[in-house]
């Protein structure tokens, strides 16, 4: 298919460097996603006596993803945890 003398080698050749190019954007891609390094955080909310939680200030009853995400923003802006880095840093160290 490749070398049967019409642009075979020259066929060869691009296949070729689409496949590393291809390999190296993968590659690139993978290397710049954020690690979150490893950070403990605690958070607190207020139930009723049935568990249910009880509305902020604001009316709105926050879930528990956004009551962790307020911690680690906070822990982070205290310096207490590491910032998100990318990945390539990590290989680095």
């Amino acid at each position: 298919m490749f070398l049967n003398g019409s642009g075979g080698p020259r066929r060869l050749f691009v296949v070729a460097g689409v496949g590393v190019g291809l390999a190296a954007t993968v590659l690139g891609w993978h290397a710049t996603r954020p690690v979150h390094p490893d950070c403990i955080v605690s958070y607190s909310r207020l139930t009723d006596g049935t568990g249910r939680s009880l509305p902020e200030a604001d009316g709105r009853v926050p879930t528990r993803e956004e009551l962790v995400d307020h911690a680690l923003r906070a822990a982070r802006e205290s310096g207490h945890c590491a910032p998100p880095r990318p990945r390539w840093r990590h290989w680095l160290d």
